[in-house]
């Protein structure tokens, strides 16, 4: 029997030499890995505390495990009071549900998230930051919780509420200078109406008695025996007179245009539109589509002065051989088009600024609750499309 054991023995401790063997070399590679992670984690946790934002970490429960030296001197707070849940003890009132509206999903999720919110520095006083944080794993691929930083953001949040007021402030200014160019507009039709009332009565009836007193002495004149040079200017004193009394009455219907109460808006265009192309040579044409007998008064007379605006800087400025206003009207619209074959214009001059016509015309259409389009291109005409609900 003991020549049966006496070979298997040295093979025992072979075995044994060599497991022993492995687990020493298993040791040594675990102490190496275990020192290398040492040496990471100290290295991670210098350029953490060295780093001029909040850096963290945070276990899968959601509390945190890792704060930086910044943190503790941001809040001048021991790093050990911040862990865990203290952190939320820094986070102004009111956006510690905000926060944890976004934190806690974002971990059920195991997805990257962002939020702003204010916190408490060691002044007392409260910064504007904003926190990110990503989803960590370990070798194994197991979920280990987050890493995030927190950056202070207080300048640009200033800056964008500064930023905010101001465009608030601009918005309510504008509504101002438009409420404004409103009462100007409303108060020049009030005073054109006033003059051009006056016009008629007064100015007006008194031409036509100095014209019809011209007649009579012209005629008292005629049936005695006077100079030929007399009796002409008498005839040139009457011609005058009866033109300055025509120049009047048209004068006083541009300014108040009382046709539109009696013949209505298509009638009053087509008239205006006859009569700029008899004292200016432009072949000017008025037509219309759809029932115009129902239109607001308020809405005949923005589309009339618009048309009236459109028209005179047509005659006056875009050289054009013809123009045509073209009148739609729809249930709850009515769309009036004035196009020319002139040279056309730059919309905005250099600085940005609109003349004065196409102000008046945009702001009489927004009084209206309607919209402009201007087109037009240089040697190629002008198209002024207005639509407003009537």
């Amino acid at each position: 029997m003991m020549t049966d054991v006496i070979p298997i023995l040295p093979i025992v401790i072979v075995i044994q030499a060599v497991a022993l063997a492995a687990l020493l070399l298993d040791l040594a590679r675990r102490r190496r890995a275990e020192r290398l992670l040492c040496e990471s984690e100290e290295r991670f946790r210098l350029v953490a505390d060295r780093a001029p934002v909040i850096l963290w970490t945070a276990r899968p429960d959601t509390t945190l495990d890792f704060v930086n030296a910044f943190a503790a001197e941001f809040t001048g707070t021991p790093r050990e009071q911040l862990v865990d849940e203290g952190w939320l003890g820094f986070i102004h009132p009111q956006d510690v549900a905000p926060s944890i509206g976004v934190y806690l999903p974002a971990f059920e999720a195991r997805r990257p998230f962002t939020f702003e919110f204010r916190i408490r520095r060691a002044d007392g006083a409260y910064r504007w930051s904003i926190s990110s944080g990503i989803p960590k794993y370990g070798v194994d691929r197991r979920f280990d919780g987050y890493i995030g930083c927190s950056i202070d953001i207080h300048e640009r949040k200033e800056a964008e509420d500064l930023v905010r007021e101001n465009g608030v402030a601009i918005e309510a200014s504008n509504r101002e200078i438009q409420q404004l160019a409103g009462r100007l507009i409303e108060a020049q039709d009030t005073e054109r109406a006033r003059i051009a009332r006056d016009l008629h009565d007064d100015v007006s009836q008194q031409l036509a008695g100095m014209s019809i007193a011209f007649s009579r002495f012209r005629r008292r004149l005629g049936e005695s025996a006077v100079a030929d040079d007399l009796q002409e200017d008498l005839r040139g004193l009457h011609e005058r007179t009866l033109t300055l009394a025509n120049n009047v009455r048209h004068l006083s219907h541009d300014l108040h245009p009382s046709v539109l109460q009696h013949a209505g808006l298509v009638a009053s265009l087509t008239d205006y539109c006859r009569e700029l192309e008899r004292t200016h040579g432009t072949t000017v044409t008025c037509a219309a589509e759809g029932k115009f007998g129902t239109i607001a008064p308020e809405a005949a007379l923005c589309l009339y002065r618009v048309a009236q605006e459109a028209l005179r800087n047509v005659t006056a400025h875009a050289a054009a051989s013809r123009a045509a206003v073209r009148l739609v009207r729809t249930d709850d619209s009515t769309e009036m088009t004035i196009s020319d074959d002139g040279k056309g214009f730059e919309v905005a001059s250099p600085t940005g600024r609109k003349g004065l016509g196409l102000v008046s015309i945009t702001e009489r259409v927004r009084l209206a609750g309607g919209t402009v389009s201007i087109v037009t291109e240089m040697n190629k005409g002008t198209r002024v499309c207005v639509r407003i609900p009537t």
